[in-house]
């Protein structure tokens, strides 16, 4: 279980001999005693959920970043990583998640050649970019890029429960946007 807001995952061992997914997503306790404590912990309430799920793209192709991209965009590429990189280190979960501002009313995407040239220059500037981390900061400073440049994508989290991993990447409908299309087809998405 995901708790976004105090930014930590639990896991609740053997749950499914005490939960189940009913009609619409809803998490359905077994029994009162469960459901209480569930409520107790605050991973559950009584009233249903009223957020919705986006319906989540399977991916199936990628970009190639561009060998050749022009010397603007990474310069570009390498303010913005690392004002990113700044915010990045300041912000919760939480608020990691928020798009950025310069996305709100951004294209959907970019022709292939453009987001090639793009990646190709986050690309090349990455190496400046001090303690770059995994996914989770590579995904927001390359979504930061790309919303400046009026590109929008999704960000796409797969979580296994047991044995535990979690990846993140970004996505502009089935294209997978700077990472690698077999390595996300490998992990469940949620």
């Amino acid at each position: 279980m995901l708790d976004v807001t105090a930014d930590r995952y639990s896991c609740l061992l053997e749950a499914n001999a005490h939960l189940s997914v009913g009609p619409a997503g809803a998490i359905l306790a077994a029994d009162e005693e469960v459901a209480e404590s569930l409520l107790g912990a605050s991973f559950a309430s009584r009233s249903p959920c009223k957020l919705t799920r986006p319906v989540i793209i399977p991916a199936r192709r990628e970009v190639t970043p561009s060998a050749t991209p022009r010397r603007s965009d990474v310069l570009r590429a390498a303010i913005v990583l690392l004002t990113a990189t700044f915010a990045f280190r300041r912000k919760s979960f939480s608020e990691l998640l928020h798009p950025p501002a310069s996305s709100a009313h951004a294209s959907e995407g970019a022709d292939a050649a453009a987001l090639g040239l793009l990646l190709g220059a986050a690309r090349t500037a990455r190496p400046w970019v001090p303690n770059e981390g995994e996914c989770l900061q590579r995904a927001y400073l390359l979504r930061a890029f790309l919303a400046g440049r009026g590109v929008r994508t999704d960000w796409i989290f797969g979580v296994r429960t047991w044995p535990f991993s979690a990846h993140c990447w970004l996505q502009i409908g089935d294209l997978v946007v700077g990472d690698r299309l077999d390595r996300v087809i490998a992990t469940p998405r949620s």
